[in-house]
C-alpha cells in the first residue's frame, strides 16, 4: 500500500530529492536503450517468421511506454510513476522468468515436489508449532516463553524438513547456475527492475511524484491487480493474440511460420467439412439449448416450494453439473451400447410390457446411439442436456426466490390461478435469469467438444458420416492431428465470430425488448 500522497507544496517543502532519483532516472534511459537495441538489432529477437511481426509489434510498444515513462520521470509526474512500475514489473517478470528457465529451476520443482510429499509429516511439525506460538496469546506471564517454544518447533520442523529433503545438497548447483555467464545479466536486470518497481511504491516516491489521493488509490488498485494481470497476459491475452497472427500463416509447429494472409479464411468458406461442423453446431444448438432451458424453468418452479425434503431434490438435480465430464460421458457411453447399454434394454423391456398389456406385436426399436448418423447427434444432444438442466435449474429457482412476494399476493387477490401467476408475473421477472441462463448455454453448445470426443472414443471424434463433427473438433483434428496449426487458429477464430455475431444480436434483441436497457 502507498503512503498518504502529498500535494506539490508539500512536495517542494520536503526540499531534498531522494538519492534513488538520478539511478532512476539512468535506469529508465537504459530500459529504453535496450528495448531500441532488441527492436534494431537483427540478432536481438532470434524468431523468424511471422511471430517476428509480433515480437517487434510488442517490442515497439514497450520501448513507446519505456520512454514516455522516462520522460514523464524526469519531468517529476504521477503518470511516470505509474507508467515506469509498469514497466519495471513487466520486466522484472520477464527477465526473472528468462532466468530461472535458463537455471533449469522449473525443471527441479518435480523432484523437490516428489520429495515434499514424502517429508509431509514435517509439515505437521510446523502447524504444530505454530498453533502453539498463536495459543500464547492466552498464557499470561507465561505467555513469551510459550511463543519462544512454538517459534522453536516451527524452526525445528523446518530445518528437519528441507536436511530431509535434501534441498542444502542442491544449493551448490543452483549457485552454479546463477553463475553461468548466460545467466547472470539476465537475473541482474530482473533484480534491479524489482528494485525500482519496489521503490516506486514506497512513501518518499509518492512525495516526489507529487501523487494525490484519488491516484494514489489508483495505484493501489494496480498494484492489488498486478498478479492477476501478469496471470492474463502470459495465459490468456498473449496466447490470444498470437492465435490471431498465426492464423494469417501456414504453420506446422515444427518449422517458420509462412506469412499467407487471408488464404486460410478464403479455404474455410469452400471447406465442406468444416462447413458441415457449422451445420451440425447450428442444429445442436438449436435443438440442445431450447431442451434445456424450458425443463430447468419448470423443473426450478416445481422445486420453488418448502415442500418436506426439498433440499435434497435440489442437490439430486444439480448432482450432474458438478460431477468430472470424463466419468459422466464414459457412463453415459455404457448406457447408449447398443448391444448390453441400460437404454435399448429399457425400451425392449418398456414394448414387451405394452404387448402384453394390449395384446400387440410391435417391435421394440434398438437404436445404434453413438454408430448410427441418424442418432449420433441425437445421443451427444441427451447427454448435453442431462448435464446442463441441473445448473439451469438453480439459476431458476435463485431468480424465483428474488421475486417479490407482493406480486403473488396481489394476484391471488385478484383471483389468479398457478398459471396465471406463471405466465404473468415469474417469467416476465425472470428475464434478467432467462438472458444469462440462454447466453451461457448458446455459447457452451458452439463450444461442444468434450462429449462427442469421448462418446466416439477410440474411433474418430466426427463420428459415423461426420454427424457429430464440431468445429472445436475439427480444430483439434487440423491443429494437433494434422499438424495445420495455422489453419485450426483460422477454424478457431471463425467460431468466435460466429458465437461473438449470435451473441451480439441475442443481446441487441433483448435490448429493443426493453431488457438490458439503462
Amino acid at each position: 500500500m502507498t503512503a498518504p500522497p502529498l500535494t506539490a507544496e508539500t512536495r517542494r517543502e520536503v526540499g531534498s530529492t531522494p538519492a534513488w532519483f538520478t539511478p532512476l532516472l539512468v535506469w529508465r534511459v537504459l530500459v529504453a536503450a535496450g528495448f531500441a537495441v532488441l527492436l534494431t538489432t537483427r540478432r536481438g529477437i532470434a524468431i523468424e517468421g511471422a511471430n517476428r511481426v509480433l515480437v517487434l509489434a510488442g517490442v515497439t510498444l514497450a520501448l513507446f511506454v519505456a520512454m514516455l515513462a522516462g520522460y514523464q520521470t524526469y519531468r517529476r509526474r504521477h503518470l511516470g510513476r505509474l507508467l515506469g512500475f509498469t514497466v519495471d514489473l513487466l520486466t522484472a517478470s520477464v527477465t526473472g522468468f528468462m532466468a530461472l528457465n535458463r537455471m533449469s529451476f522449473f525443471n527441479g520443482l518435480d523432484a523437490v515436489g516428489e520429495r515434499f510429499n514424502r517429508n509431509i509429516i514435517w509439515l505437521v511439525v510446523i502447524v504444530a508449532g505454530w498453533l502453539i506460538s498463536g495459543w500464547s496469546e492466552r498464557g499470561g506471564l507465561s505467555r513469551p516463553r510459550i511463543q519462544r517454544i512454538g517459534r522453536y518447533i516451527m524452526a525445528g520442523g523446518a530445518a528437519i524438513m528441507v536436511l530431509a529433503m535434501g534441498l542444502l545438497g542442491a544449493i551448490p548447483g543452483v549457485l552454479a547456475n546463477i553463475a553461468d555467464l548466460e545467466v547472470v545479466p539476465v537475473l541482474g536486470v530482473a533484480i534491479v527492475a524489482a528494485l525500482f518497481a519496489r521503490i516506486q511504491i514506497g512513501e518518499s516516491a509518492a512525495r516526489l511524484f507529487g501523487t494525490t489521493q484519488s491516484q494514489s488509490e489508483g495505484f493501489d488498485g494496480l498494484l492489488f491487480i498486478a498478479p492477476n494481470a501478469l496471470g492474463f497476459l502470459a495465459f490468456f491475452a498473449g496466447p490470444l493474440i498470437f492465435s490471431l497472427v498465426i492464423s494469417f500463416t501456414e504453420w506446422s509447429g515444427l518449422q517458420p511460420a509462412e506469412f499467407v494472409g487471408l488464404a486460410n479464411y478464403r479455404e474455410l468458406l469452400g471447406d465442406a467439412l468444416f462447413l458441415r461442423s457449422l451445420r451440425n453446431i447450428v442444429i445442436f444448438g438449436l435443438v440442445a439449448v431450447p431442451l434445456t432451458v424450458a425443463p430447468a424453468l419448470l423443473l426450478a418452479a416445481l422445486l420453488n416450494s418448502k415442500l418436506p425434503g426439498i433440499r435434497v431434490f435440489r442437490a439430486i438435480y444439480f448432482l450432474p453439473s458438478i460431477a468430472g465430464v470424463v466419468g459422466v460421458t464414459l457412463i453415459w457411453k455404457q448406457l447408449f451400447n447398443a448391444t448390453v447399454g441400460f437404454l435399448n434394454y429399457s425400451i425392449l423391456e418398456v414394448t414387451e410390457f405394452f404387448n402384453g398389456l394390449f395384446g400387440t406385436a410391435v417391435a421394440a426399436p434398438q437404436p445404434l446411439w453413438i454408430s448410427a448418423p441418424e442418432v449420433a447427434m441425437i445421443s451427444v444432444i441427451i447427454l448435453f442436456v442431462w448435464q446442463r438442466i441441473g445448473f439451469d435449474t438453480v439459476l431458476f429457482l435463485a431468480g424465483m426466490q428474488g421475486i417479490d412476494r407482493s406480486l403473488y399476493e396481489a394476484a391471488d387477490i385478484d383471483g389468479a390461478g398457478a398459471w396465471t401467476r406463471f405466465r404473468h408475473i415469474t417469467v416476465p421477472m425472470l428475464r434478467p435469469t432467462t438472458f444469462f441462463v440462454v447466453a451461457t448455454d448458446i455459447i457452451l453448445a458452439l463450444q461442444t467438444f468434450n462429449e462427442p470426443f469421448i462418446l466416439q472414443a477410440p474411433s474418430t471424434p466426427a463420428g459415423p458420416g461426420n454427424s457429430t463433427l464440431t468445429p472445436v473438433i475439427y480444430l483439434y483434428q487440423q491443429a494437433f492431428q494434422q499438424f495445420q496449426i495455422g489453419y485450426g487458429s483460422a477454424v478457431a477464430w471463425a467460431l468466435f465470430i460466429l458465437i461473438f455475431g449470435i451473441t451480439i444480436i441475442y443481446f441487441r434483441r433483448q435490448g429493443e425488448d426493453g431488457f438490458l436497457k439503462a
